[in-house]
Formats: structure tokens, sequence, C-alpha cells
């Protein structure tokens, strides 16, 4: 999670010592650096060797990039521009003007910064944010939405729908906790723009939804009253699909925890609230009823309502689908319904779902992690415990990859499903690879501080520890097993 610098800038400072200072306070590699603004800017060609250019000074970041920085660090784009063109001041006189081309050229072009696009330009490509703003509110707070309004800034309104698809991109494709205080800030920023009147309430209702499951990745509960808040912004702003989406994660997290009458009334609501929608959202809120029919133990409406997900889907394409639900696709449908059929108890008809998603390329990180979960359930309801526990070593590799504390939960609980099915005496063969896999891995899941060494195993604090070598990792257990 990035820490913020207070103050930001100081006098006369240069863009490279501004990135370095910023980068090291956030506990940040170069590399980390780079993957984090590949994943915001959408191009995955920004490599450490161009952070280290500019924190050395051979190059100055453009105002595309310097805006994908600001996102990436939570801090101003004022100041970075200010730190930007001082540089510039300083080297100019010494540089030739091929030589001022070359330094502020970037690796490859990057997406259309901010303003109107140029006459017969394509306007299908995301603008990068504005400013992100640095602090918190300190005062005034929007009715109902438990989060401080306060004033909102010039630069918190200018291209809101470019900072989230930033950090909708940047959820996608980064692992980790970290963005948690990225997203609490534009959210913070979108409530202010709405409150001030200058800004779409609908946005402020999409950073909720997004910030919902990026704090539950982080293991930190959302407030109800910002839950509450970011679905009457949603109607505020006409868009009752939203509202609707955003009462049907709220039935999602809630069957996920085993809250099922919870998850049952949100599931309800969620479809009350958005009325006749597209088929996208049809079919997400469909899903989010069957799961939270199949926590509540209720196969038939679990059955009824995974129908009409299925015809909803087949719907898609006859109309324009919502921008928060960019990542519906095939895998992550057949994710979703895998995952109702395995509350539901049902592994037979889980099992080629959960399969089918798993092969999907969309499907990684945290959802990666949740569906290898089901998986393993599923194997378990099946009786087929080394299955179960090949998958169970998948979903641990995914939580250590994801630093989701969401997976961990399922994890654990899939832990112990694994043992109690055991049973006792002897432990099958592929619990026992699992096992020595899990207590490896120990250290590097989320939350977890390193296990001490046990004796005669040098610790190396990475999955290259003595057991993982031992195992293979999970591809390997299936092998291990048969021998």
């Amino acid at each position: 999670m990035s820490q913020r610098i207070d103050p930001p800038a100081h006098p006369g400072e240069t863009l490279g010592v501004l990135l370095t200072r910023l980068r090291q306070a956030q506990g940040k590699s170069q590399v980390r650096l780079a993957g984090l603004l590949c994943a915001a800017s959408g191009l995955p060609t920004l490599t450490r060797h161009e952070i280290s250019r500019w924190e050395r000074e051979e190059r100055i970041p453009s105002r595309v990039w310097l805006c994908w920085l600001a996102l990436v660090l939570d801090t101003s784009l004022d100041d970075l521009e200010r730190a930007a063109a001082h540089t510039r001041r300083r080297r100019e006189p010494t540089m030739t003007a091929p030589t001022i081309s070359t330094v502020t050229a970037t690796i490859r072009p990057a997406p259309r910064p901010p303003g109107p696009a140029p006459a017969g330009a394509s306007t299908d490509r995301v603008t990068p944010p504005g400013s992100v703003p640095r602090g918190l509110p300190t005062h005034g707070a929007g009715p109902g939405t438990g989060l401080g309004t306060g004033t909102a800034r010039p630069s918190e309104v200018d291209d809101v729908g470019g900072r989230i698809a930033g950090l909708r991109r940047m959820d996608d494709l980064v692992a980790g906790p970290e963005l948690v205080a990225l997203v609490l800030a534009g959210l913070r920023s979108a409530v202010r723009a709405t409150g001030a009147g200058c800004g779409p309430p609908a946005a402020a209702a999409e950073l909720v939804q997004l910030h919902a499951w990026v704090a539950a990745d982080a293991g930190r509960p959302v407030p109800d009253g910002a839950v509450r808040g970011g679905v009457r912004a949603a109607v505020a702003g006409g868009d009752r699909a939203l509202a609707g989406h955003l009462l049907g994660c709220v039935a999602q997290a809630a069957g996920e925890r085993g809250d099922a009458r919870a998850a049952v009334r949100a599931a309800v609501a969620a479809e009350r609230v958005a009325g006749a929608c597209d088929p996208a959202t049809a079919t997400v809120l469909a899903l989010r009823a069957a799961f939270a029919a199949a926590a509540a133990g209720d196969r038939r409406s679990c059955d009824g309502a995974l129908a009409a997900a299925d015809r909803a889907h087949a719907r898609r394409g006859s109309a324009v689908e919502p921008p928060w639900l960019y990542w519906l696709d095939d895998a992550h449908v057949e994710a979703l319904a895998g995952l109702c059929l395995t509350a539901a108890g049902r592994p037979a008809a889980a099992l080629p779902r959960l399969g089918a998603a798993l092969r999907g390329p969309g499907v990684r990180f945290r959802a990666a992690g949740l569906v290898s979960a089901a998986l393993a359930r599923a194997h378990l309801s099946g009786g087929d415990l080394d299955a179960a526990c090949t998958a169970a070593a998948e979903t641990l590799l995914t939580c250590a990859e994801s630093g989701s504390f969401r997976v961990l939960r399922q994890l654990r609980s899939l832990e112990t499903a694994l043992h109690a099915a055991a049973g006792r005496g002897r432990r099958p063969a592929s619990l026992v690879v699992y096992t020595e896999l899990a207590e490896s891995a120990a250290g590097c899941l989320p939350g977890a501080a390193p296990p001490p060494a046990r004796q005669g195993h040098a610790r190396t604090g990475s999955f290259a520890a003595p057991a993982v070598a031992r195992a293979g990792g999970p591809d390997q257990l299936q092998g291990r097993v048969a021998s």
C-alpha cells in the first residue's frame, strides 16, 4: 500500500530526485513501479530500465507518463510537472534540439493525454488520469456515504473516467493489496467532485464497487455507509443497473463469508433496484442470486437463477454493455457458475465449468485463486482427495502471488476440509506433499510472519524452500502421488 509523502516535493527538487524519494518512501522497487505503470496504462513495454533513466534524469517522461506516475505514486501531478520543468531548465542550455527530442521521448506512444482529441482521432482509447489527490479530506461528509467530501479541486474532476479505467486495469494486472490507498484516494476525490456539483454521481458508485473488492483482498472491511452511499449515488446518476450491480457484489461477499440470509436479501434488492437492464448486467445479477441461493441451501432457486444467467448471457452483444462489466467474458461466466454449483453441493456439474474457467487467460490472480479453491472443494465433494490437493496447491500459490486475504480465507477453510476428509491414521501422500508445500510457503502468504526454519533446512524466504523443491509445485503433485 502506498504511503503519502508530506510535503510531496521540495522547492527546486528535480524530477529524478522526486521520483526516487517517492518510490523509496513507498517501498517500491524500480521493477514494481514499472509493473504498476504498465498495468495502469495498458502498455506492457515499460521496464525498470526506463524508470532508472528517469531517476538518473537521462530522460524526462512526457506529460502522459507523468499522469500515470501521479496515479501509481498517489501524488500531485502539479508537483511532478513542476519538477520535470525544473529538470528541463537545468539541462536545456547544454542540449541541442535533437537531444531534447530524444530525452523527452517515451519508449512507446502512450494513451492519449487528457483533453479533446484531435480532429479525426480515434476516441476508443482510455485516457490517462489527472492528478490524484494526495491527502484525505479532513472536513465535511457526504450524506450517507461514510466518506469525507470537502471542496473539489479542479484536477479531481479532470478525466474521472480515465482514472477509474486505470485503477480497474491495475486491479486486474497487479498482485497485492497496495491498490487500497489509490482507490480510496480516487473515491474520495469523486465524492468531493459530486458534492460540489461538478462530477458524475455514478463515478463515485463505480469506485465504491472497486474499493469493496480491493479492500476485501487487503482484508479490510468496507463500511456499510459507503456501500449505501454508492447505491444512492448510482441511482442519483440515473444508473440503476450500476446500483443493482453494487448490491450484487454485497450479496456475493456475504455468501462467501457464510452469511446466507444477508446474501439473499442483497441479491433480491439488487434485482429489484436494477429492474430491466442490459444482458450483461442481468447475467451477473442472476449469477449473484444463484450464489446467494446456494449459500442458503436452496438448490431449486440456484438452478433457476443459473438458467436465467445462461439465457441472459446468450443475448449479449445486442446492446451496449456498461464499462464496469469490462471483465465479463465466457471464462468469468463459467467461473461464477462453477462457484455457485460448488456451493450448492453439485460437484459433477461444477467441475467442467470451473476447469473451463481456469483455462481462460483472463482468470488470474484472486479470480484464479477463488476458482481453484472451488475446484478443490468440488473434487473433495466427489471423493477425489488427490485432485483436491492438487487444486489446493494451485490456490496456495495463487494466494501468495495475489496477496489476497479473500483467497486466504477460502484456502484456510479448504485446508480444514482436506484434513477432515483424510481422517485419522496415515495421511495420504497427496496431503503430505501439500502440507509440506504449505509449510514452506507460509511466510509468503498475506499477513503471515515467516515461520521459523525447520531443523536441517535453510530458510530461503521464497518458494525455493526445500519442501517446495521436493514437491515440484502443484503440477507435480499428481505425478508424485501416482509414483
